[in-house]
């Protein structure tokens, strides 16, 4: 306080802060607040606190009150009489001047009392507990009340009495002594209480009577606290200003630094000023760099587009709509999309050339030559080229680089040299450094490139040719080469590392580029990375590949011949996207753009989004480690090989991308868990283990665990030398019925193929005894049991595979004889019954795939020499004559009755009879004698690590490996070091409880207020939706609803029924009818009245997370609203029903029309997919029917009598596909819930199966009858409402349905009646 000249200022500041104080008091939010804590100042009221700056003036204002009764303080104003009954004088040496007191005459204790009395409400609110404040005014007020002023001594009692009221409790410590001080006087209670009890005269005579009372209780307590404030004030000025003196040289000694530092930084942010401005120029150059090639880019894609837009107008369902018998000449081939554990069993249609398409719309010119891509669509006499017209409004821009352009017809050649003609441009050589720096093999992945001549040449007819193509050599150096694959990349996308890459595709191999940028991977054909990192044009077909060249391959070496450079058929009619933009699912699928240059070299391209990487495992590529397999989500997995130098690079930087690597091994076996490595060799260890612990306890197929150790062994479909193997099961192939109690059905799985006779094992240890030959060891087979044209034999009928068959035998097929004709046959030869050259083993094919039995494609394969045709293959007696029948029984009965405690994968794994219990052991044995004993010693060209092909000098040899090893077929990788353990003989499954309906009992769940639509199982927890609601996939965490009034559709939490987002107009003015997600929960299908099927993804804008809808594409091919529609994302499905009575399945892929299945005679009201089969269930009325993935009617059923008994739900069993799958339930109007089996029609009567489909049902078949009939199981009678859902449970527990009047029934099979069937379900 010694910052106060005058006694004046003291008043005005304690105004000041009173002032103050009454003006934060706003609506009384000081004077009613409640103390929160024992603190000095509590500022808690409630949940709500006062604001720092009124604690502030709070704990001020008391300072100056205080100050206002110190000694020094009363004596400059003249009253020193009131420090006499306190026992307190002033210091002689601080009185105050004669001149000092005559200026303050009007200033007294009186001021102060007022100030007080006037505030006495915001000076003493609840918050403000100063105890030294409290002490002050009891003795200072106390002593008041002898004053002789009349006045002075009415405010001192007027605040007394408010303080006995408002600081009771203060005061009783005041005013009455402690024991521990002596005798126990209290002036509070009897004495100082008259002042609120009595009248004024009588608390008067009182405190005249009891002064020396009154003075002793004070002098105990508040007196040594008052003596104790006063001198600690004394030395308080002193002491502060030495404080403030000190911090005032520490501030500015740190300001002076500051300055200094100021300076500095003042500097460094002009130089970062002029670094960012040079920054920003180059990303803006680089931009419009993008933006003008990405005009280009269209250019480029425009051919492709036009094709898909064409394919929408002329499917079945599209306007210029495809005459049937079109339809059956139209090719179809294997979908290369894999489905749960790893099955393709959808097939996909090829891509028709169209050139025109007619003004009246009533034909289509096809084509399979290559005419020219750019007819006309309207009109052919008056075409004109897209890309000319962009090339030429280009072209007549006044711009500088204008002069550098010229366009020909053919593609665009010198407008890429226009992007980098500005120097303004020349920013990217930064940009391309900086890739080639974070990606330092690149540069040393292009050996050997002294051979290639300049990548592009110009076909300009300007004048100043020369002039143009220097410029652009130039140009093209300083880009790095990037412009020529910017089209293909996403915007704004950055290229974080480049290397050369081959992709293998069957026998064949095509070479370009991998790019890992920061929003996607891209792989695009026929470009390579030289040596000085610039990215070039393939030239042509015959230039060998870096990858090839690095090797040390000549072009004309034989093995060349087996892998042909040449496009094969699947890469021949690959999925387009729109706008030349990879869309796929979530960023994947094979789009074909064409680059015209002086190659014309197509550049097929692949686009995979980060976060659509299921897994990344390494794996060998003849033999060598050069190679790494991606898993996409989309189920399009692709094998690229790499420099050997550059793979492990490649693996490690897609690593350390941090992908989310959703395990494929999760795809192939439902429910298994991911662990936590990046290195292949422990993945496979980990992964081997928990898989045969589970095959061990029977959680698992034979089918899911051999495909699993396929996939662990490096084992794939994209190249045909390392195609998943599977075994020989059945040894009878011959008898109409299978006993499977006889021994001799089966083949002897302890040993391998070739020594299924004691015949043949004796000729194969002659052979391996008296082999002599220093330079080949020793071995039993001098074929293999799985190769490249085992594959081929096998899938002849199979596009695309007959293709590659075709390829092999120079264009047409092999002799008759020679091929797949029968199943029988090819047993006996495997099985070393008159063949000992002959030990092939199976592929996964036979056990899900039953088109590859069929000629459906009436291939000419040409005649036996005993004059028969070959068409379908010759399937055993007890397959009954069809294929699906011999697929089901392959692996339904005999893989999991009789054999789960056997199972055997030559190469993967082999036997040794120790126990006469079959046991897994090591594949290829490093024990010599051990392998010698099994009789399982292959060629050594053919085991991992038995050759070095790199270290191999001679190109003659090297050549001659690589052809063996391309041939003659490769060994897999060693799994297992140890014996095998069996599988359990006893495991106790729940039993079926669709197999065993009869037994089954209602019991009611839950009664909702509306329709139920929907049951969800999630986490043993029920869930349900109401009409026009969806609940979404993969959290179960919220639904989607529809048919609100404004037509939007909403996303909402599934607990609390919070809206998350609102999303109108997705229909236009139409309304939503129905709607499916995937999976995953990122694609969204919506059907509306107006026809329209849309699909929309997903989307979440950080860092908000604002839900977005984007539009992929609207379908078009219904008339009539749809009315049902299901999205299987493992089957890449879409299948949508509607009113105009028909049903269309689309590819969830691409986005494309794939198949209408026959006219129903009725609406279609519901369609369910079997995510498991892929088999589609459909309800028009009251006909159900079963139908293939690939839309081959199995069965069909007219479920009722009555015509109003509509099936209003439909479901099927999708545990696993080696339980019983063929069981289904439906949902009626009547309220009955019937279950069906699908049985197999014996009495082989097709055409008598046909003729009943088309005349009862109302179905045209054409010339294929169901296969199957459906037979009612049991009807479920317990609802008196419609049952508008069915839901069978994953573990087999409870079938739940649901009705329209809201009533939720579980049906369970009761424990008691099913005892005796519970152990084998």
């Amino acid at each position: 306080m010694g910052g106060f000249p005058h006694p004046a200022s003291v008043l005005r500041t304690l105004e000041f802060l009173l002032s103050m104080l009454q003006l934060a008091n706003k609506d009384g939010r000081i004077e009613d607040i409640s103390p929160a804590g024992k603190s000095l100042l509590s500022i808690g009221r409630g949940s709500r606190q006062l604001e720092a700056y009124v604690y502030a003036i709070l704990k001020n204002t008391n300072r100056i009150i205080l100050y206002c009764f110190l000694p020094s303080f009363l004596a400059s104003i003249g009253e020193d009489d009131i420090l006499s009954p306190l026992g307190l004088q002033s210091d002689p040496r601080k009185a105050p001047n004669s001149n000092s007191v005559s200026e303050e005459t009007s200033i007294g204790i009186c001021t102060v009392l007022q100030l007080l009395d006037a505030h006495l409400r915001i000076i003493f609110c609840p918050s403000n507990l100063d105890t030294d404040l409290n002490c002050c005014l009891c003795i200072n007020l106390i002593s008041l009340l002898q004053d002789q002023r009349q006045n002075t001594r009415n405010m001192a009692v007027d605040i007394l009495k408010y303080l006995m009221v408002h600081r009771r409790a203060a005061f009783e410590d005041l005013l009455v002594s402690k024991p521990n001080q002596g005798q126990r006087l209290d002036v509070m209670h009897g004495g100082f209480d008259k002042l609120l009890t009595g009248a004024l005269s009588s608390f008067f005579e009182w405190f005249k009577r009891s002064e020396q009372t009154v003075s002793k209780v004070l002098e105990q307590c508040a007196g040594i606290m008052w003596v104790q404030y006063i001198a600690g004030s004394a030395k308080f000025p002193g002491i502060r200003i030495k404080g403030m003196e000190g911090r005032r040289r520490r501030e500015i000694s740190r300001k002076s630094k500051e300055t200094s530092k100021l300076d500095l930084k003042h500097w460094d942010q002009v130089n970062e000023r002029r670094y960012a401005l040079e920054v920003v120029r180059e990303a803006v150059s680089t931009e419009l760099r993008v933006v003008r090639q990405d005009k280009y880019g269209w250019v480029l894609h425009a051919e492709s587009e036009r094709q898909t837009h064409l394919q929408q107008l002329v499917h079945e369902r599209g306007i210029f709509s495809i005459r049937k018998s079109s339809m059956e000449d139209s090719e179809w081939q294997l979908c290369p999309i894999e489905g749960p554990y790893r099955m393709r069993k959808k097939l996909e249609r090829c891509k028709l050339k169209i050139d025109s398409i007619p003004k009246d719309g009533n034909g289509l010119n096809l084509s399979d030559s290559g005419s020219d891509p750019f007819s006309s669509l309207i009109d052919g006499g008056k075409q004109q080229s897209t890309e000319q017209e962009l090339y030429e409004e280009s072209s007549n821009r006044g711009s500088d680089d204008a002069r550098e352009l010229s366009f020909s017809r053919n593609g665009l050649q010198d407008g890429r040299a226009s992007s980098v003609t500005e120097a303004s441009l020349h920013s990217a050589v930064d940009f391309g450094a900086q890739s080639s720096a974070h990606s330092g093999p690149v540069s040393e992945s292009g050996l050997a490139r002294s051979e290639y001549g300049s990548p592009l040449q110009s076909s300009s007819v300007r004048t100043d040719e020369v002039k143009v193509t220097e410029d652009k050599a130039e140009k093209e150096l300083l880009d790095n080469g990037e412009y020529l694959i910017r089209p293909y990349l996403e915007p704004l996308e950055r290229i974080r590392f480049r290397y050369n890459c081959e992709r293998v595709v069957g026998l064949d191999k095509h070479d370009g580029i991998f790019l890992i940028g920061g929003l996607s991977l891209y792989l695009i054909e026929n470009f390579y990375i030289d040596d000085s990192g610039c990215i070039c044009e393939k030239e042509s077909e015959d230039e060998l590949s870096v990858i090839d060249q690095a090797l040390g391959v000549k072009k004309d070496a034989p093995f060349m011949d087996f892998q042909s450079k040449s496009t094969s058929s699947w890469c021949a009619n690959v999925k387009p996207s729109a706008g030349g933009r990879a869309w796929a699912y979530n960023g994947g699928a094979w789009g074909k753009e064409k680059v015209c240059s002086s190659g014309n070299l197509p550049h097929l391209w692949r686009m995979w989004k980060l976060d659509s990487v299921h897994e990344m495992l390494k794996r060998d590529y003849q033999l060598r480690p050069v190679a790494i397999e991606i898993f996409s989500m989309d189920g399009c997995n692709d094998l690229l090989v790499f420099h050997k130098k550059e793979r492990e690079d490649v693996f490690k930087n897609l690593v350390a991308l941090n992908l989310p690597r959703n395990s494929m091994l999760d795809t192939t076996i439902s429910g298994s868990a991911k662990p936590e490595s990046s290195e292949g060799g422990r993945l496979f260890k980990i992964m081997a283990k928990s898989f045969s612990k589970r095959w061990q306890n029977g959680e698992i197929s034979n089918f899911q665990y051999l495909m699993h150790l396929n996939t662990l062994a490096g084992r794939g479909y994209s190249d045909l030398t390392q195609y998943p193997v599977f075994p020989w099961v059945l040894a009878d192939y011959e008898s109409d019925t299978l006993d499977l109690t006889d021994a001799n059905t089966f083949r002897r799985l302890d040993k391998p193929m070739g020594c299924q006779t004691l015949e043949g094992e004796e000729e194969f240890r002659k052979r391996y005894e008296s082999w002599d030959d220093p330079e080949v060891p020793k071995f039993h087979y001098g074929s293999h049991y799985s190769s490249a044209g085992i594959v081929l034999f096998y899938l002849v009928r199979l596009p695309p595979f007959s293709g590659e068959n075709q390829k092999l035998q120079g264009g047409q097929f092999d002799h008759a004889d020679r091929l797949f004709n029968s199943i029988r046959d090819t047993w006996l030869s495997a099985a070393g019954k008159g063949n000992t050259s002959d030990v092939k083993e199976l592929i996964p094919e036979f056990f899900y795939m039953p088109e590859f039995l069929e000629n459906r494609f009436k291939l000419d394969l040409g005649e036996k020499q005993s004059g028969e045709k070959v068409s379908d293959v010759g399937l055993p007696p007890w397959a009954k004559g069809s294929a699906r029948e011999f697929i089901r029984r392959h692996i339904e009965k005999h893989w999991n009755q009789i054999m789960f405690q056997k199972i055997y994968i030559t190469g993967l794994t082999s036997f040794s009879d120790t126990s006469k219990e079959a046991r897994l052991v090591a594949s290829y044995r490093y024990l010599l004698l051990a392998a010698e004993e099994a009789v399982n010693v292959f060629y050594h060209y053919t085991y991992e690590g038995n050759v070095d092909i790199d270290s191999v000098t001679d190109p003659a040899m090297k050549a001659s490996i690589l052809a063996q090893i391309n041939h003659f077929g490769q060994t897999p990788k060693q799994l297992f070091v140890k014996p095998h353990l069996k599988r359990q003989t006893y495991m106790k499954r729940s039993p079926h409880p669709l197999k065993h309906s009869t037994y089954l009992v209602p019991l009611e769940v839950r009664k909702s207020s509306s329709s139920i639509v929907q049951i969800a199982y999630v986490n043993d927890k029920i869930l349900i939706a109401g009409p026009n609601t969806l609940i979404k996939p993969r959290t179960h965490t919220k639904y989607v609803a529809w048919g609100f009034s404004d037509r939007s559709l909403r996303f909402i939490s599934l607990d609390q029924d919070k809206l998350l987002s609102t999303h109108e107009n997705l229909h236009g003015g139409n309304r939503i009818q129905c709607a499916g997600v995937s999976h995953d929960g990122q694609i969204l299908v919506t059907g509306g009245d107006e026809g329209l099927v849309s699909v929309w993804r997903i989307s979440k804008d950080l860092p908000r997370r604002v839900r977005h809808l984007r539009l992929e594409k609207a379908l078009c091919g219904h008339t009539d609203k749809i009315s049902c529609l299901y999205v299987s994302q493992p089957y890449m499905l879409i299948v949508t029903g509607s009113d105009d009575c028909s049903v269309i399945m689309w590819d969830l892929s691409s986005l494309a029309f794939v198949r209408q299945l026959p006219e129903f005679p009725s609406p279609v009201s519901a369609v369910y997919v079997n995510d498991l089969t892929g088999e589609i269930l459909t309800a028009a009325g009251v006909l159900l029917a079963i139908w293939s993935v690939n839309g081959d009617c199995l069965a069909v059923i007219n479920t009722s009598q009555l015509p109003s008994d509509l099936i209003l739900s439909v479901t099927s069993c999708t545990l696993s596909d080696w339980l019983d799958t063929n069981w289904y339930v439906t949902g009626h109007q009547s309220g009955a819930v019937k279950v069906w089996k699908l049985v197999h029609n014996s009495d082989g009567d097709s055409t008598h199966m046909r003729l009943r489909a088309n005349a009862a049902f109302g179905l045209s078949l054409g010339d294929r009858a169901p296969e199957y009939k459906l037979v009612l199981h049991k009807v479920l009678k317990s609802h008196k409402h419609p049952v508008t859902a069915v839901h069978l449970t994953n573990d087999l527990k409870q079938l739940l349905t649901g009705d329209s009047g809201g009533h939720l029934l579980s049906w369970t099979l009761p424990e008691d009646s099913m005892r005796g069937s519970s152990n084998h379900g």
